[in-house]
């Protein structure tokens, strides 16, 4: 039999049970790609452009293949050249990227080639030695600028332009001409980095007796790697196996097969069947994983004197990079994420994601909606104020409610919007602190956000698969398809398990993130893991619950459906009754009249459409999660410097599978915000990073975190595993726009670009001083 069972972690859910991987990460025992070693492993580098735009003439290997402890060297001529991307299902123009360029780069670190050695210093040395001929082309550096007829043309696309994105209803000029009261803002929001403590790293072996290639990677989406790597090896799915170890972070850029990864594979091959570790500096990591796009938001909005937001206008550009990866994702989320938090019937805005020769954008933590959050809360306290209407009482006139059909079509289920926005500003004291406190240059402001469980923009399914095996000794193994990059999905889906099978959550043995062990699933991205993976999950260990309880019928003579598990027991739930407990019903299933093997399925996809960019219609999500967050500021007027004096955040999480991971999640969203509204900036000189290390390129610290109150609003969704929605995100959208709005209240500027430094704040207290 396993260990002793702990009463106290049975029935888990709503428990902040400990962490299933807790003890492996405090101890140092977790395993990480770069922990791995094999014999005769290889170091492989990459070989990246120098130049931020330049035909490639010709490339000489031969005095790097020359090199003594150099093994093997590859370039475009041992691929078969064919271009991956992330949206192919819905942009296929937007596949753009090769595994290794062979006639063009189009920023500084495109890869061109690698070389595997037997150390590091024979790898570097092997670079030097690669003699390559380039032609040099005129490059374009600044979004606006690569939009003009004359720039230089980065790929085929007509003006730089890769996507164009519009998204109209209703009639919004003609209301607009309605309106008694209009404005139009514009706001500036610079690129940044992931900056995950852990650099991408990855380990490729190519088994050439049995063709069979294997990755170990710290990958968000493991299933989406392999994916890309049997698309440019021209491989089948099933010699492909992709191995998620334990991830350092990532936030985005780690949802990608990325050069490199197809790099490790290909070398292991070349030579000769050798695993190829490839691990990337900090520099690398700046410049040639992924950013976050740098984003222009132009927004008109027209609105009643009784507060109705009757018309939104607008255009969003967005700065892509060198190549598209999520970038049509990053662009129709920054466009349609209003329509969950807002009623808007008149609406009309275009995007544009537009190449520049610059490091590529992606998907980073929010998708778009960061950017679109500070836009849309600054520009919403900007109409209360034209109309003398309190922010609050502003936006709980406009926003959504339960059980209604967006203009889009987003179908929303539970919504604990308005809720959220009152205990937040309850908790916040928001009647007796706002507009009171300027003799003190303190302020409170609000910003409010939603966010999607999941989204249907990537193929033409989005399920999920999890296997629940009972074991002889009543040992229950756990098999998940789903990534645990550290928010901890391995111990919440466990807990799930646990909870719905009727055991106690310490029994659970959870494998997740293998390609060739564990059932499909997307990834861990757009909030999706504990709705979708969490409602497989729920079904699997239904069916292996049912398995248990059928044997237990037949031997009593009882009917099934009146039995159940709870808390390690067999009840009768006709008369409440304890039948048995779970290991005698285990050791019943295996006994010499049944042997019955107990092996629970279940997948899950849940009820959406994709969005129909031809009308921007479609409901992405199962659900929809909602948030408000509160800010309270303190402006140094001498030195420009912006003080947060606590940070308030209502979030509607249908149920909290597991409260301390909720909070844990919601605070980490919050350090990140407030690193975005301060301090991160990524910085091109010429197509250089100027930034390009963790000493110019700044990020928040503990040590200087405020404090944080996080509400817990549980609306129970009919639609998630025990009323569980899918949160995270959501935390991190209305951060930046939230401290803008107290920064106004608190000395009266309104600041419309990222990051506010203190000259930022300095100009603009001058500006009004002045006037």
């Amino acid at each position: 039999m396993p260990k002793s069972i702990d009463k106290k972690y049975t029935d888990p859910v709503g428990k902040s049970v400990p962490r299933i991987d807790g003890k492996g990460m405090v101890t140092g025992q977790a395993k990480y790609v770069y922990d791995i070693g094999f014999a005769n492993m290889l170091v492989g580098k990459m070989i990246r452009s120098p130049h931020p735009h330049a035909k490639i003439l010709s490339i000489d290997t031969s005095k790097a293949e020359a090199l003594p402890g150099v093994r093997a060297v590859i370039t475009a001529k041992d691929t078969d050249k064919i271009k991956f991307g992330s949206n192919e299902h819905f942009f296929p123009h937007t596949i753009d990227q090769m595994a290794l360029e062979s006639e063009k780069v189009r920023y500084i670190g495109d890869e061109i080639g690698a070389v595997a050695a037997v150390d590091e210093e024979t790898a570097l040395e092997a670079l030097k030695l690669i003699d390559i001929k380039y032609k040099i082309l005129p490059a374009v550096f600044d979004v606006q600028e690569a939009m003009k007829p004359n720039a230089p043309q980065i790929h085929e696309s007509l003006n730089n332009i890769a996507v164009i994105l519009p998204v109209n209803f209703g009639n919004p000029d003609r209301t607009l001409k309605e309106a008694d009261y209009v404005r139009e803002d514009t706001f500036y929001t610079p690129a940044a980095h992931h900056a995950c403590m852990e650099p991408h790293v990855c380990v490729g072996q190519w088994e050439l007796f049995s063709n069979k290639v294997t990755l170990w990677a710290s990958s968000q989406a493991p299933f989406k790697c392999r994916e890309a790597l049997a698309k440019t090896f021209k491989m089948d799915l099933n010699n492909i196996r992709v191995i998620k170890m334990s991830v350092g972070g990532g936030f985005g850029s780690k949802l990608e097969m990325l050069p490199m990864d197809f790099s490790a594979c290909l070398l292991s091959k070349k030579s000769g069947g050798l695993p190829v570790k490839i691990t990337y500096s900090r520099e690398e990591e700046f410049i040639a994983s992924r950013r976050k796009h740098g984003i222009i938001y132009k927004i008109k909005s027209g609105v009643k004197k009784d507060g109705t937001l009757v018309a939104i206008t607008g255009e969003v550009i967005a700065d892509g990079g060198a190549y598209c990866s999520y970038g049509p994702t990053v662009l129709a989320a920054a466009i349609m994420r209003i329509f969950m938090v807002y009623q808007i019937k008149h609406f009309r805005i275009t995007g544009y994601r537009v190449y520049t020769n610059t490091p590529i954008s992606g998907a980073m933590r929010g998708f778009g909606g960061v950017q679109a959050g500070f836009a849309i809360e600054s520009h919403m306290d900007l109409l209360a104020k034209g109309i003398n209407m309190d922010p609050v009482e502003f936006r709980l006139k406009n926003i959504t409610t339960p059980n209604m059909t967006t203009i889009n079509q987003m179908k929303i289920s539970s919504n604990g919007l308005r809720e959220c926005i009152e205990k937040a500003t309850a908790a916040a004291e928001w009647n007796k602190k706002r507009g009171q406190q300027k003799s003190l240059c303190r302020g409170i402001g609000i910003g409010i956000a939603a966010d999607v469980m999941g989204s249907k923009m990537y193929k033409s399914h989005e399920s999920a698969g999890s296997i629940v095996k009972v074991e002889e000794d009543c040992s229950v193994y756990f098999f998940t398809g789903a990534a645990d990059t550290g928010q901890g999905s391995n111990t919440a889906l466990s807990q799930i398990a646990a909870q719905e099978l009727g055991v106690s959550y310490d029994r659970i043995k959870c494998t997740s993130g293998d390609t060739e062990t564990t059932p499909f699933d997307t990834g861990s991205f757009a909030s999706r893991v504990t709705f979708i993976s969490g409602n497989a999950t729920i079904l699997a260990a239904r069916d292996a619950k049912n398995q248990i309880l059928e044997i237990v019928a037949k031997e009593h003579n009882l009917n099934r459906d009146d039995l159940d598990i709870k808390a390690e027991e067999v009840i009768n739930t006709k008369n409440n009754t304890t039948l048995m407990n779970f290991e005698k019903a285990v050791e019943l299933c295996f006994s010499f009249n049944y042997g019955k093997q107990i092996m629970g399925r279940g997948s899950y996809n849940p009820n959406t459409t994709p969005i129909d960019f031809r009308t921007g219609e479609g409901n992405v999500s199962g659900s929809y999660g909602f948030e408000a967050q509160i800010a309270e500021v303190e402006v140094n007027k001498e030195t420009g410097e912006v003080k947060i004096l606590k940070l308030y955040d209502a979030h509607d999480i249908g149920k909290a599978i597991n409260p301390q991971s909720v909070e844990g999640q919601i605070e980490g969203s919050l350090a990140m915000g407030i690193g975005y509204t301060f301090m991160e900036n990524l910085q091109f000189k010429q197509g250089h990073v100027a930034n390009a290390n963790f000493a110019h390129y700044r990020l928040p610290r503990s040590i200087g975190i405020p404090p944080m109150e996080s509400i817990l609003i549980e609306t129970n969704d009919p639609h998630g595993p025990f009323g569980a929605k899918g949160m995270g995100e959501a935390s991190l959208l209305p951060t930046s726009a939230a401290i803008a709005n107290a920064i106004e209240d608190a000395v009266g500027i309104r600041l419309k670009e990222l990051p506010f430094t203190p000259d930022k704040v300095l100009k603009a207290l001058h500006s009004i001083n002045k006037k």
